[in-house]
């Protein structure tokens, strides 16, 4: 039998089956055992099955209404009740558009503003200060507080995910610069693939076509850095309009020879 700081170390290292298994023994012992409910329900969240989440936070809500992790995840489900409302419309025919707001964008925007307020104030030193006066150390310095970072801004927001549409009819997956349409027909797997180990776990919607010519498309899902706001409801569009998505290990998916899309 395994305790509750084992299985973590279990879960940190990527064995998710074993990490399950552990869990069940020891919620059979103690099925009121909030430590071990919500190791569960953070595996659960790592693995994108955000509706088993939420049920084991609400079996954690009635055991002690007042525990801090499961208010935490209650104002949690309530801001992105809100990012469903503010971020998502409804499509004509049925279906609904994911509107994304990449992170990245906006994290590059602020080094850039900065970058560009950074070398004005250097422009005001650059009559008292003899390295600044020199021409070829003001043009690099506007190379790297303004021009790159710029740059960088410029191709974040062409490559960037703009919207997720899921409909009846498939799935259309658009950046600025190209568009990804899939019927639910020509797709051979929808899965959410999540990779635990290492220091970051990483949580995928994977979009596999049948057909072997065609690039997967792989969009970041794990919570804190994708560009989708809602993104349970966004699983729950799915299994409406095609089937619940598969739950797999990221390194276990794909075929050789494809390189996915990534956004």
């Amino acid at each position: 039998m395994k305790h509750v700081k084992q299985i973590a170390e279990i879960i940190d290292a990527g064995a998710t089956t074993e990490a399950h298994l552990a869990l069940d023994q020891l919620l059979a012992l103690g099925p009121q055992n909030t430590a071990a409910l919500k190791l569960r329900a953070r595996l659960l969240e790592m693995e994108g099955r955000f509706s088993d989440e939420a049920l084991i936070w609400d079996r954690i809500a009635t055991i002690d209404r007042e525990d801090e992790d499961a208010v935490a995840y209650l104002f949690r489900r309530q801001k992105e009740d809100r990012e469903h409302f503010y971020f998502t419309d409804d499509v004509a025919g049925g279906g609904r558009r994911f509107t994304a707001c990449p992170s990245s964008l906006i994290t590059f925007s602020a080094i850039g503003l900065v970058g560009c307020l950074a070398f004005l104030a250097m422009t005001h030193f650059a009559d008292a200060t003899a390295l600044l006066a020199d021409p070829r150390m003001m043009l690099s310095i506007f190379a790297v507080c303004v021009v790159m970072p710029w740059v960088a801004i410029v191709l974040i927001y062409l490559r960037c995910l703009r919207f997720v549409t899921v409909t009846p009819a498939g799935i259309t997956i658009s950046t600025r610069l190209k568009t990804h349409q899939f019927s639910w027909n020509e797709l051979g797997t929808v899965s959410l693939a999540h990779n635990l180990s290492g220091k970051s776990p990483r949580l995928w919607l994977t979009l596999e076509p049948k057909d072997e010519q065609t690039r997967p498309v792989h969009i970041d899902m794990t919570l804190g850095s994708t560009a989708l706001r809602a993104r349970a409801y966004l699983i729950r569009e799915i299994t409406r309009h095609h089937a619940e998505p598969g739950y797999v290990v990221l390194d276990h998916l794909g075929r050789k020879g494809r390189k996915p899309a990534r956004y």
